[in-house]
């Protein structure tokens, strides 16, 4: 690996990897939910389409987009709750002009076009609507009910109204503010000379405007006793997701995590594979997975079913929690899971793309573990280390459970005095704020009842 520091502050990584025939290159920075403000909720996401439209050079997206094809490459962007990247993979001979065309990207975008663009993202967030325009998206709404008032749990879309109400000027405000060098890395990954990539990146990006980096909030608190919610809609099945407040990248168990995420969820073997698939026939499949942050995490347990499954589907999830709690892990199962966490890194150095979202992510993050490290911390971690972090994690207290689908009435009731808590649905016409309560009788959120099991109806 090598690392350079421009003299704007931009810190440039380079991977080499001679035996693969591809470059991966992307330009990461600080954005999404997680930086913006209730005014700007969107406006991330807005941007990073925006930058498509075209540059000076290739002044309309068509032209930009035949330029990078035409040297064999393909571009893309995303934005998450902490990032926003454009990335770039092209043959190993297009390497320097691809970085070019990189930069000319994010430094010098016409961002032109911003009516065609809006009404392409509004179009993007009716995807997770249904026919009533209701949100059926799960996993932003579980963040709702997990860290509910704080940045992190704005969508990254934004609404529709958002959407609608931005202007050009807005979104050259936010160019200015994201893309600089303090708030930004250049990672580049794969079949490239490093000493041509550092010498193309110090050309072509160190015009970048120094900036300043953006500084995050203080992480969403604990949730305690979070009601039940539900978004009720029409479909065959019910989604469903246990969400755990989790240690974070920077956090020293963060890696037992990774390994108890395995041992719930990766492959056949897995626990909740087995509970709610191999051993009952409740779902289809069943999934943990780990969403985390610099100093904030979670672990959401997901499955769909019938409505008729869903308590039974419910207790499953829990019964799986508790007995990890109770009881440490068989060696079989954490050799598996190191095996398994080892395979899975290896795997990465042959893919220059996952190299560049590893790199840039944790560069990002300030995490202090490098890549190799991951190595040494998975053969570190024991059983008595995953036990005593299920118990940490797995606590009734903190758990929020999101519903969406064709929920029954005494279902709700049933899973209320199970978990102690309140039932709630989400407000259609402002889910981002609130949510409003069903008409149901149920004990109070600021409770737990000792657990008892569900039982269908």
């Amino acid at each position: 690996m090598r690392r350079r520091l421009l003299p704007n502050g931009l810190p440039v990584i380079v991977l080499p990897r001679p035996g693969l025939h591809s470059v991966s290159m992307a330009l990461m920075v600080r954005a999404g939910p997680r930086f913006e403000r209730p005014a700007d909720s969107g406006l991330s996401h807005l941007l990073e389409h925006m930058l498509f439209r075209g540059t000076e050079t290739h002044p309309s997206s068509f032209a930009m987009n035949a330029a990078i094809e035409s040297i064999g490459g393909e571009v893309n962007g995303y934005t998450q709750r902490d990032v926003l990247s454009i990335h770039m993979t092209v043959p190993r001979e297009s390497a320097e002009v691809g970085l070019v065309l990189l930069g000319q990207l994010c430094r010098r975008p016409v961002l032109s076009g911003l009516e065609i663009e809006r009404q392409v993202v509004v179009e993007e967030i009716r995807d997770t609507h249904d026919a009533e325009g209701r949100e059926t998206d799960i996993d932003g709404l579980s963040r709702l009910v997990l860290w509910p008032g704080h940045a992190m749990a704005q969508p990254i879309t934004g609404s529709i109204n958002q959407v609608m109400r931005f202007t050009e000027a807005d979104v050259r405000r936010y160019h200015q503010r994201l893309f600089n060098a303090q708030n930004a890395v250049l990672v580049v990954a794969g079949a490239v000379d490093p000493e041509l990539a550092l010498e193309v990146s110090d050309r072509e990006f160190r015009a970048l405007p120094s900036g300043r980096r953006l500084i995050a909030p203080e992480p969403p608190a604990t949730r305690l006793h979070a009601p039940i919610c539900v978004q009720k809609t029409e479909d065959a099945q019910v989604s469903m997701v246990l969400s755990f407040p989790a240690p974070h990248e920077n956090d020293p168990r963060f890696t037992a995590l990774l390994l108890l995420q395995r041992v719930l969820d990766d492959g056949f073997a897995s626990r909740l594979r087995r509970a709610l698939v191999e051993d009952s026939g409740l779902a289809y499949s069943a999934s943990a997975a780990v969403d985390a942050y610099a100093d904030t995490a979670a672990l959401d347990l997901e499955a769909t079913v019938s409505p008729p499954n869903l308590l039974r589907a419910v207790e499953a999830l829990l019964e799986t929690t508790e007995q990890l709690s109770r009881e440490p892990i068989s060696p079989a199962e954490l050799v598996r899971a190191r095996r398994r966490h080892r395979a899975e890194l290896e795997f990465g150095l042959d893919d220059p793309d996952e190299l560049v979202s590893w790199f840039g992510s944790t560069e990002l993050v300030d995490c202090g573990s490098s890549y190799l490290d991951r190595f040494g911390q998975g053969e570190e971690v024991t059983e008595e280390a995953i036990l005593a972090l299920a118990q940490q994690l797995f606590l009734p207290e903190v758990a929020a459970l999101t519903l969406v689908g064709p929920v029954r009435q005494r279902d709700l009731r049933t899973l209320a005095a199970r978990l102690g808590r309140e039932v709630r649905r989400f407000d259609r016409d402002e889910v981002s704020q609130a949510e409003q309560p069903l008409v149901l009788s149920g004990p109070p959120a600021n409770t737990l009842l000792p657990g008892k099991p569900i039982r269908a109806a």
